[in-house]
């Protein structure tokens, strides 16, 4: 290995010298946290080898070695490494033999972390079967005991069911068990985000903000692209496409749709105009990781220029403009049809997944039912397909979770708003309204006092 000695400057030598420290105490306490004896006992060689008054010094002198640290750090990580993580590692000595210090710190940085992440999931696949087989009772047990202790606010919890309750009872849906109305009552709360998540699905909440945003996006990202097809329409009128052609020598819609798909990431919502900011469609201005509009017409603009060969006049850039700017307004008709689409496609889904009663893997949670497939083909929206089925997916595994973990609670709940409607039905007062909100709270205490027997019998079973 060539030597390549590193003179910094005066300022510089304080930073060197605190990152080559920090990247020392990274990779040591890898070493000291490995199963291996002898990968962990290169912690305390470590410590020796890279001594931070040394370093100082050989840095403060200019005579500080990049090429042999980075050689002999290199080998150590290749110790913890995936193989998949080794032409990385490698990169890093070439930056230092090109001289490139500050590249080769940062670049170390990345794959010690790269490396955690991979020993991370190698940990969770290991005792992933595990983790799923005792989920539901150590959830059982963690509610039983908060019940037992009265640390748990459930009233918000038995409003929402009992609420539900009533809905399906009013439409006739009580016929068909408790899981069925569970079902459709805890679908519409995930993908619904004016309503407030009750305090048993906490534990859940992150997933179902990630599910909200992702439905958000997907609406998003086809009403951009229906938009942007009527904008071609009208700017290329005539004109034969250069790019996204199909067989029949025609613009191809999926070509197109698949290139708006990646204009929004995943996780991601657009920061519209001000003056059009709404509550479903439009993230808030602080949300990390936001497509800002401005980069979004120019992204669009870019791709309308690959697909007609020329670039837009500045009068076509402001149609486009105006175009998105148009379909994203609450009251437009081409935004109301999407978010419809949309949402119908993800009920068909995990309707169909419900039905199936918790067997769904695999194939059966990536194929979307025919319904919904007709649904999006007749919008022009079948290239959300796939998106749409896993997200329909997640939406099945929090749901069907929730249920088999708190049915007993939910069970208890329903009987109790059964002997209260059978009370006020034989009572037949006139404040029979006052009389169902004083059953709520009794119900409520009446859960908490039974869910963990009725719980444990079912963990018994």
């Amino acid at each position: 290995v060539r030597t390549v000695m590193v003179t910094p400057t005066v300022n510089s030598v304080a930073i060197v010298l605190m990152l080559v420290v920090e990247l020392r105490e990274i990779l040591a306490e890898m070493c000291e946290d490995s199963p291996k004896a002898e990968l962990a006992r290169h912690a305390v060689e470590l410590r020796e080898r890279i001594d931070e008054a040394c370093v100082r010094q050989q840095l403060t002198h200019g005579v500080f070695d990049a090429a042999a640290l980075m050689t002999y750090m290199t080998a150590l990580m290749r110790l913890h490494a995936q193989p998949a993580r080794h032409a990385a590692i490698a990169r890093l000595s070439v930056y230092v033999q090109r001289g490139r210090l500050g590249r080769a710190l940062r670049g170390a940085f990345d794959v010690l972390e790269a490396i955690k992440i991979d020993t991370a999931n190698t940990s969770i696949d290991m005792y992933r079967e595990y983790m799923r087989s005792t989920a539901v009772a150590f959830e059982r047990s963690h509610f039983n005991l908060a019940v037992r202790r009265n640390t748990i606010a459930l009233e918000d919890t038995t409003v929402w069911w009992r609420r539900a309750l009533d809905e399906a009872r009013s439409q006739g849906q009580e016929r068909q068990g408790l899981d069925a109305v569970f079902y459709v009552a805890a679908r519409e709360l995930v993908l619904d985000d004016s309503q407030t998540v009750p305090t048993l699905f906490r534990m859940d909440e992150a997933r179902i903000q990630g599910i909200r945003r992702e439905a958000e996006r997907l609406a998003i990202v086809g009403m951009v692209f229906l938009a942007f097809s009527q904008f071609l329409q009208l700017v290329g009128r005539g004109a034969r496409p250069a790019a996204f052609v199909g067989a029949n020598g025609r613009l191809d819609p999926a070509l197109l749709a698949a290139e708006c798909l990646q204009l929004v990431p995943e996780g991601c919502g657009v920061q519209w105009a001000e003056p059009l900011l709404g509550t479903r469609a439009v993230m808030g201005a602080s949300t990390r990781g936001d497509v800002g509009f401005s980069q979004l017409v120019d992204d669009l603009t870019v791709l309308a220029e690959r697909t007609l060969a020329r670039v837009l006049t500045p009068t076509e850039t402001a149609m486009l403009e105006r175009t998105l700017l148009r379909a994203a307004r609450h009251e437009c008709a081409l935004r109301e049809v999407v978010e419809d689409r949309v949402g119908s496609a993800l009920c068909e889904h995990t309707r169909a997944l419900a039905a199936l009663n918790g067997k769904a893997r695999g194939t059966e949670c990536e194929a979307m039912p025919e319904a919904a497939r007709d649904t999006l083909r007749r919008s022009m929206l079948l290239f959300l397909a796939p998106p749409l089925a896993s997200l329909a997916a997640k939406i099945h595994i929090v749901v069907s979770h929730h249920w088999h973990v708190y049915k007993a609670f939910y069970a208890t709940v329903s009987s109790a708003a059964h002997s209260d409607a059978a009370r006020d039905s034989n009572n037949k007062s006139k404040n029979g309204d006052s009389s169902a909100g004083a059953g709520s709270g009794e119900a409520t205490r009446s859960a908490a006092a039974e869910t963990s027997s009725s719980a444990n019998t079912i963990s018994a079973r």
